[in-house]
């Protein structure tokens, strides 16, 4: 019991506020603008909240191919910085950014030149492929402001710098607003360019939000820029060993559950343009509920990568439950708040227009239930094992309980037995609670607590080779 005390001291939770608050923060400001443009444009009609709902469901299997590229800066850059090595820190950004570029580029030429295609296999309503296609061809581009941020923003946090890229998270995201409203509606003089406006706007403020970090950056952590004599360090065959050994595994991860996740709207796609309007604007709503705990995983991956870095393995042990443990109570409560007022969310949504109603208040019902099991999981996968770079495992919970859980059910019960949506996002449950119990035991078998930057030999070292009880 003295060493579960200690493990949480007064620098564990000092450290951990400052990292979760400001990453949560910024988080849900995104899934909050996210929600606040299918706001927007619910009141031009219901295939233009499906369109701009899929073309964000779009972009989010290029963010997480990105983010997949950028765990590798936060697992290896935290460890680097636990053992006091600026050098690591440094390369792994400089590995990431080419990473993150090299595969972005072909993602935003396609969204530019075939975005048509793309759409159209979501769903074959004229209405909505129209606006689909305007959406991802203004939005094209911005992915590769993305490739530059993220990967920034996961170095800067893995030296636990966060509150500095939040704040300019927020002046992207007040910018972000204030043209979507002016281009979306035609306000003060400017076009009124609908869901077209809706792109151009997040086109335009990601692209300042790039400016505006990078300048910061040099101006007051520098350290962590890449400089020219770090190039040849970073293209070593030892360097691109390390890196690929963490970076390629979370890219499969990443893209492979992002690929998923556009399955399940070409699933909802079939059961009707309502369905996939109502999901295009639940999903922001649960994005904003979900991102209040990203801080928790992000401050799990990085103090825990920390503490492996330094080779504190009992110490990284013990704060792992503390993390899990505090994050899915916390996301228990919000749940649960959410069943309790839910007829007060009922009137919020038809206030807003939302196409049948009944139905969109069964699936928020649906999404707060499943909100303490998909923390739980966030953290442990994305937080806990990621920490110490147990990504192939990770890979096998995410991916078994997607493709052989969650879609064949959703599959089943949608297409095969056309249950209510509602229904059908109950039965997709099923995977997070398969997701529980294989995360549940990887963490106990204590596997993840590995050093991964030693370079003292070619193989990491591990908890239980140093027989740390």
């Amino acid at each position: 019991m003295q060493n579960w005390k200690a493990a949480a001291d007064k620098e564990f939770w000092q450290k951990t506020w400052r990292l979760a608050i400001p990453v949560s923060m910024q988080s849900m400001l995104f899934a909050i603008l996210g929600l606040v443009d299918v706001m927007m444009v619910s009141t031009l009609g219901e295939s233009q909240v499906a369109a701009v709902g899929v073309g964000n469901r779009i972009f989010f299997f290029n963010l997480l191919v990105i983010v997949g590229v950028s765990g590798a800066v936060g697992i290896l850059a935290a460890q680097y910085f636990g053992a006091g090595r600026m050098d690591g820190v440094r390369r792994t950004l400089l590995q990431s950014w080419v990473c993150a570029i090299v595969l972005t580029i072909p993602f935003a030429i396609l969204f530019r030149l075939a975005p048509e295609s793309i759409v159209s296999v979501i769903t074959n309503d004229p209405t909505f492929v129209e606006h689909a296609t305007m959406y991802l061809f203004v939005c094209g581009w911005s992915i590769i402001f993305t490739a530059i941020v993220v990967p920034l923003e996961s170095a800067l946090r893995s030296i636990g710098v966060a509150k500095m890229p939040t704040v300019v998270g927020l002046i992207a995201v007040l910018i972000n607003a204030a043209l979507n409203a002016l281009l979306i509606f035609g306000l003060y003089g400017f076009p009124e360019m609908g869901v077209a406006g809706a792109a151009l706007g997040t086109t335009i403020s990601r692209g300042i939000q790039t400016v505006i970090l990078l300048a910061v950056t040099y101006w007051k952590y520098n350290e962590i820029l890449p400089k020219v004599s770090d190039v040849e360090a970073a293209v070593t065959v030892k360097a691109r060993k390390k890196y690929l050994s963490v970076a390629l595994p979370m890219v499969i991860h990443d893209g492979g559950w992002a690929m998923g996740i556009l399955v399940y709207n070409y699933i909802i796609g079939q059961l009707g343009v309502t369905e996939l309007a109502i999901i295009s604007l639940l999903s922001p709503i649960e994005g904003v509920l979900i991102s209040g705990f990203i801080g928790f995983a992000v401050a799990a991956s990085t103090i825990l990568g920390h503490e492996l870095g330094a080779e504190n393995y009992q110490r990284a042990w013990h704060q792992s439950w503390w993390f899990i443990g505090l994050s899915a109570t916390l996301a228990m409560i919000v749940g649960a708040t959410v069943l309790i007022f839910h007829n007060s969310i009922g009137d919020l949504f038809a206030k807003a227009g939302t196409p049948n109603l009944d139905m969109a208040v069964n699936v928020t019902l649906v999404l707060a239930l499943g909100l303490c099991l998909k923390v739980f999981n966030m953290v442990g996968i994305g937080g806990v094992l990621r920490s110490g770079g147990d990504i192939r495992y990770s890979i096998f919970i995410d991916l078994f309980a997607q493709w052989a859980i969650g879609i064949p059910l959703a599959i089943i019960t949608g297409i095969v037995l056309g249950w209510p949506l509602h229904w059908v996002m109950l039965a997709i449950l099923t995977e997070e609670v398969v997701k529980v119990f294989l995360t549940t035991h990887r963490i106990k078998g204590r596997r993840w607590l590995t050093n991964l930057i030693n370079d003292n030999d070619d193989a990491p070292i591990n908890e239980k080779e140093c027989l740390v009880a």
